[in-house]
């Protein structure tokens, strides 16, 4: 009972905060500025064309900025960074480090496949974005539900070990052997985030979905001939967009943080720990259902 009770609790809080915030206006405000980017990107495309002194830092300015303001929108794996932060003990560095990693393998997907398609197989543009967006998309979308699959499965297993009645001491065993309730960090934080593996499931469900300014300017950059300014651009933009997705994974971090040391030594910590990491498999499941339900 006191385990449905903390879960009940904390699901209606999260429901609360996230239908009690208006994202409208903050998605108008990024739409007009990546509107507003799209137009310098072009602006400085025509003047490197033309040779002009200073186009080229001017388009790798615009393209950071659109690519930040871009990732203010749907998709880019915010809410899976997000989710793993608030849902796992991973450090800082190291879910920064999966954000860098993430945006920067989108932006050099985004290069091979514009480019390998015009390349190699003579793939037209509208091709391109039609698979961009058809296929590569709902498949990014399954790719990150399963990741917060992950996290229910290894939140659920946790809450049920969590709430299991405690074993009696042995006197042959050790402080860290003891079958109470645990002392600290279990054996499943120390290892959230820690393999090879589980960083690499999440950079590939992210970058599987090339973003689409990207690939506009990497065509036009194919078209007019600067297709190596273009892919220096579409770097640019993949490290503006870590920059947002860095900001909430410190973000989601720091609220981890502050949650549990509230909660101090307290009994209720590994209980609490299992029930973020399983209501934040549930949200990432809930989020990418919902952009995928958009996308087909």
């Amino acid at each position: 009972m006191r385990v449905a009770a903390v879960f009940i609790a904390i699901t209606v809080v999260a429901l609360a905060i996230t239908l009690s915030v208006d994202v409208s206006g903050v998605t108008s405000w990024a739409v007009e500025q990546q509107r507003a980017f799209q137009n310098q990107m072009a602006s400085a495309v025509r003047a490197l064309r033309s040779g002009e002194a200073g186009a080229v830092a001017a388009l790798l300015g615009a393209a950071g900025a659109y690519g930040f303001v871009h990732a203010v929108g749907p998709g880019h794996g915010k809410y899976l960074i997000g989710g793993v932060g608030l849902g796992t003990a991973v450090p800082t560095t190291r879910l920064l480090g999966v954000a860098l990693a993430s945006s920067a393998a989108q932006a050099v997907w985004a290069i091979a496949l514009v480019y390998g398609g015009f390349a190699l197989l003579e793939v037209s543009a509208r091709r391109m974005t039609a698979l961009a967006e058809n296929v590569l998309a709902p498949a990014s979308y399954l790719a990150i539900a399963f990741v917060g699959l992950v996290l229910v499965w290894r939140g659920a297993r946790r809450l049920a070990r969590s709430a299991s009645p405690a074993r009696p001491h042995s006197a042959h065993r050790s402080h860290g052997e003891c079958g109470c309730h645990a002392h600290g960090p279990s054996p499943d934080e120390v290892a959230a985030l820690g393999s090879l593996r589980d960083a690499a499931m999440l950079v590939a469900s992210i970058a599987i979905r090339p973003c689409t300014g990207a690939i506009f300017l990497l065509v036009i950059a194919w078209q007019m001939d600067i297709a190596v300014a273009g892919a220096a651009a579409v770097i640019a933009m993949g490290l503006g967009t870590a920059a947002l997705t860095g900001l909430v994974a410190v973000s989601s971090v720091a609220a981890r943080g502050v949650t549990f040391a509230s909660l101090g030594r307290s009994s209720a910590v590994p209980l609490m720990a299992s029930t973020f990491q399983l209501l934040a498999g549930f949200l990432i499941v809930w989020a990418s259902l919902v952009l995928l339900r958009f996308a087909i």
